[in-house]
């Protein structure tokens, strides 16, 4: 596909994102119309204007700012791993920042009644910075997608397990919260988590754009990027703490959200040709977004009564035919 080709598709993501964020706007259990938006945007008075700006407005920031920020973590795992199935739910980074919430909330209840939010973000980025440094240890020593894939599956059952046992011996109040986050949401935060989540993944974007010389380097393999002038302690710390702490801030906010950090980079990677991470980065975090509010709209459609359908499970149904396509594809090219 040529340049004219991939500007074309990226400004119809772009034009389907903004659609789609209107659409999230005006739908729900109460229809609004666009006038309605607009003044409850600009005013905020009456019904219309709370639904808007306390319910509506966040959630689609919320989905925007995670969406982008998962993609660009799975983005980031798939490069440094040079494996295709790499992701934050796949290789369990995202059961270890829940097993870092598990033991705040359920283990024990200072986090919920005295840090909040920002408790959880800390134990959630203690959990997925643990698991994602036992992956890079194994990854080192023991390589290939399949044995890859299935040590991330049977940490994330062990991981589950761990969390299980804190479930048994929690108060009915702390696991009645818990299993309701384990869902995932992009409903339960405000603007000014919205605003974190913004923040650190245009962060992590812009660090990564600095830094897609090495990217496109590692592709070929660590020794032959080391070779080509890439500091390989630097870059390895930069991929640790950018996918370590988006998704650990992330499930922190929205809970465990599966499949969107591996799905994402591959409808990329479906729909253009260009590998070279200066494009991926920006066309990755504009899909991850854009799917998430696709996903989060089934959850939120008018038709569903009461809380809808959880989204984990609507992301599942999206993700676990990805992780399928690229696995058989992989085996059938072998």
């Amino acid at each position: 596909m040529n340049s004219t080709g991939q500007m074309r598709i990226s400004t119809w993501m772009f034009v389907g994102l903004i659609l789609t964020g209107f659409l999230h706007l005006t739908w729900g259990s109460v229809a609004l119309s666009p006038n309605e938006i607009w003044n409850g945007l600009v005013t905020g008075e009456g019904v219309a204007g709370s639904i808007v700006r306390d319910i509506r407005l966040p959630r689609v920031a919320i989905a925007i700012s995670a969406g982008g920020g998962l993609a660009l973590s799975g983005l980031l795992m798939q490069t440094f791993f040079r494996n295709p199935l790499a992701g934050p739910s796949v290789l369990g980074v995202s059961s270890g920042a829940s097993l870092g919430v598990a033991v705040a909330v359920l283990g024990g209840h200072w986090v919920g009644g005295a840090l909040g939010l920002s408790g959880l973000s800390v134990a959630a980025c203690g959990g997925a910075f643990a698991v994602l440094a036992f992956v890079l240890f194994v990854a080192a020593r023991h390589g290939g997608t399949i044995k890859l894939l299935v040590f991330g599956l049977m940490l994330s059952y062990a991981v589950g397990a761990m969390v299980s046992v804190l479930q048994s011996s929690a108060r009915q109040s702390a696991l009645q919260e818990f299993v309701f986050w384990g869902m995932g949401t992009f409903g339960s935060g405000s603007l000014h988590a919205a605003g974190v989540l913004a923040f650190f993944t245009s962060l992590v974007a812009v660090m990564a754009c600095r830094q897609t010389r090495s990217l496109d380097a590692w592709t070929l393999g660590a020794r032959t990027a080391e070779s080509m002038g890439v500091a390989s302690r630097p870059f390895r710390g930069f991929v640790l703490a950018s996918t370590g702490i988006l998704t650990g801030l992330i499930t922190a906010s929205c809970g465990p959200i599966a499949f969107l950090g591996l799905a994402a980079p591959h409808v990329v990677r479906e729909l253009f040709a260009g590998r070279g991470h200066a494009q991926l980065i920006p066309l990755t975090l504009l899909a991850g977004s854009w799917m998430a509010l696709l996903a989060d709209l089934a959850v939120c459609a008018p038709w569903n009564e009461g809380s809808g359908w959880p989204l984990n499970a609507v992301l599942s149904l999206l993700g676990a035919p990805m992780v399928l396509h690229v696995l058989l594809k992989r085996t059938w090219n072998d």
